[in-house]
């Protein structure tokens, strides 16, 4: 008899779990149903914001999440629910082109690579993903002190995507060169002037006409932040003269900015960071 009602209590347990986890499951399948529903982006966000609470666990509102977050400008939040999203299902093929999209917004083009390899790995044939890796491999190739030609300018500095204007995020289509300068000096290299070659080559191009650049440089923390900020300045200067001076570009369309040690795209832990924090930048200003 006592065995009898043992075997009835568990029994009850395990349907009482059952209805439980099955109640759990339509609630987060009537959440998401109104998530996909709704239009406004704030609404959508409250939503989103008890749905998390709600179905911790479900990959699908964590990359609902993180999309709603990056139309928001909270790349933070973004990057961390896209990261969540291909924890809980590692086949999330979007949710690592989501995350991608973070990256090269953050100006990580190294981690923007690794995330768009995985996600192609799993939806190969996804033809926006394979433009963005592509862009992420000259930028990565760029920020490295590699020689880039003058098509791979020219289609960084095509990208269409609107400007983003949030503390951290890169501003409109920029490239990152490691131009090479004598040790301490603002005069250019003979290896330098090989590398701006096909930036000039690239400048001059119908496809570029119209467009306005700025050449903006930056320094590692090496030294005083005032003496950096002057030879950031100096050696901006030295590639827009070089530029104007070499090919047929009109002054106007080339503009300085220098912030020294001030903007670093790695922290100054290394010698292989340090190199990536001297550097000169290309931004395009104008659509």
């Amino acid at each position: 008899m006592i065995k009898a009602l043992r075997l009835i209590a568990t029994l009850c347990i395990l349907i009482l779990t059952a209805t439980s986890v099955l109640s759990a499951g339509q609630e987060c399948s009537a959440i998401k149903d109104q998530i996909k529903k709704e239009r406004n982006l704030l609404k959508k966000r409250n939503l989103l914001n008890h749905a998390l609470k709600l179905c911790p666990q479900d990959a699908e509102i964590h990359y609902a999440y993180a999309y709603a977050a990056e139309r928001l400008r909270k790349y933070d939040k973004a990057q961390s629910n896209y990261l969540k999203a291909t924890e809980l299902d590692n086949s999330y093929a979007k949710a690592y082109f989501g995350l991608g999209d973070i990256y090269m917004v953050l100006g990580n083009a190294r981690s923007a690579i690794d995330a768009y390899e995985r996600g192609l790995t799993l939806a190969p044939q996804n033809k926006r993903a394979r433009s963005s890796l592509d862009l992420a491999r000259i930028k990565h190739k760029s920020e490295l002190g590699e020689q880039i030609t003058s098509a791979e300018f020219i289609q960084v500095m095509q990208e269409s995507k609107a400007e983003e204007t949030t503390q951290g995020a890169v501003d409109g289509p920029l490239l990152r060169m490691q131009i090479h300068f004598y040790s301490a000096s603002s005069q250019l290299s003979e290896e330098a002037m090989g590398q701006l070659v096909d930036v000039g080559k690239a400048l001059e191009n119908p496809a570029l006409e119209g467009k306005k650049f700025e050449i903006s440089g930056h320094t590692d923390d090496t030294g005083a932040s005032e003496s950096n900020l002057i030879l950031s300045k100096h050696r901006a200067e030295q590639v827009r003269q070089y530029l104007i001076d070499t090919f047929t570009i009109q002054p106007e369309a080339l503009v300085v900015a220098y912030y020294g040690d001030t903007r670093p795209a790695a922290p100054n832990t290394s010698t292989e960071s340090r190199a990536l924090n001297r550097r000169v930048e290309f931004k395009r200003l104008t659509q």
